[in-house]
């Protein structure tokens, strides 16, 4: 009798004694890493750098899906409804390889048009500033000892004499003579990833092309070994996180090209300087949110303003011309409120995970931001609504 009851006893604790056990192990692990935090940092290292392959396939096919999408959604529409068998079967792998195609044509036309202009841009600009700099400091120093002379700032004029020029001059000028090398440099570590991409590309082929099977296999393993309603629940979770993302990548890369090639435009017209390099620090900045904008507005005058600085004026006025046109007519059409985050909470986002992962965080941590923001809002109505419950309607009604 005893026995029984306390297997009975035992029966009713069996929660809190799983729980005390998971919170026992997990205290137990923690401990582990904080006492061998460099060994656990170095596997882990270890199992980032081996995954590394995997997870680029997965951006990148993530990233070319919504090419796919738009071929499947938008250039192919007018064949949807065929009910030619050959056709369903080819229509989505025909997608898959147009989308393929489409990244190629980019790439050879960056690689054989985009990259040699920025080069010479690039190389122009280290001339002219080994050219135009120093009369431009020789300038400006004379000013502020006109100036300081003029208020009797004597503390200013001292500091103005006995400053190194001779030494600043030689640290820009090593500077602008080493921006090629800078280039050069950057390029042979982009290189060096060659094997990571490529087997990045091969693993986002398999992915596309086996998407269903993929996301079928997910989904069964789930049912597998999950309770019903677990399974729902984090079918829900990926659901709308799969949602979300799409809609900040297709929005920001439509905005960047948008943006992209309206700043170049303008520049051409308006008979500005380097207007492919700028442009194309505009477009890159563009898929930074909220801050993005005044990365590349920043970078643009700087470059002028060491070569042209009534150029660095007119180019100011013209990008927030158009980026108020941007903001408030192209973006909300292009992008909208797609990715259901308030202001606030993107301004939010885009500082802590930039100071937390820097520019890869800000990408990937905006929209993660949407998703958590998105659950804890559909959990709160719940509550409130549990808590709150209509109440039922009268007979006369």
């Amino acid at each position: 009798m005893r026995l029984k009851e306390f297997r009975s006893g035992l029966s009713q604790q069996k929660p809190t004694l799983a729980a005390g056990s998971f919170l026992l192990v997990l205290g137990a692990v923690l401990a582990l890493v904080v006492l061998h935090f460099d060994r656990v940092l170095g596997f882990a290292r270890l199992v980032g750098s081996a995954l590394t392959p995997l997870l680029c396939g997965l951006v990148i096919a993530f990233v070319l899906n919504v090419f796919v999408r738009f071929f499947e959604d938008v250039a192919f529409a007018p064949l949807k409804h065929v009910q030619n068998a050959l056709w369903r079967k080819l229509r989505y792998p025909l997608c898959v390889v147009l989308a393929y195609l489409v990244v190629v044509l980019l790439l050879a036309f960056l690689v054989g048009f985009i990259l040699p202009s920025f080069v010479d841009s690039l190389t122009g600009l280290a001339d002219t500033l080994q050219r135009t700099l120093p009369g431009t400091l020789t300038r400006a120093a004379a000013w502020a000892t006109d100036f300081a002379s003029r208020h009797d700032l004597d503390f200013l004029i001292d500091y103005l004499r006995d400053f190194n020029w001779t030494s600043l001059l030689a640290r820009i000028t090593e500077f602008t003579t080493d921006l090629l090398g800078m280039l050069v440099s950057m390029t042979t570590n982009v290189a060096s990833g060659v094997f990571t991409l490529l087997m990045g590309f091969f693993f986002s082929v398999y992915m596309l092309f086996g998407k269903q099977r993929l996301l079928g296999g997910i989904r069964s393993t789930l049912k597998a070994y999950l309770p019903a309603s677990a399974a729902a629940r984090l079918q829900t979770v990926g659901t709308l996180t799969n949602k979300v993302f799409y809609s900040f990548v297709r929005g920001q890369l439509t905005e960047c090209v948008i943006l992209g090639g309206l700043c170049y435009a303008g520049m051409r017209l308006l008979g500005l300087d380097y207007a492919l390099l700028i442009s194309s620090v505009v477009a890159l900045t563009a898929l930074i949110p909220i801050l993005g904008a005044y990365i590349g507005c920043a970078t643009g005058v700087v470059v002028l303003l060491l070569v042209h600085p009534m150029d660095a004026l007119v180019f100011l006025v013209f990008l927030v011309v158009l980026q108020q046109v941007e903001g408030n007519l192209i973006y909300p059409r292009v992008v909208g409120s797609s990715i259901g985050l308030p202001p606030v909470w993107t301004l939010f986002a885009v500082l802590f995970w930039g100071g937390v992962l820097g520019i890869p965080g800000i990408i990937v941590g905006t929209p993660a931001t949407a998703v958590l923001y998105r659950l804890l809002r559909t959990s709160v109505y719940d509550r409130l609504a549990a808590q709150n419950p209509p109440s039922p309607a009268s007979p006369e009604e």
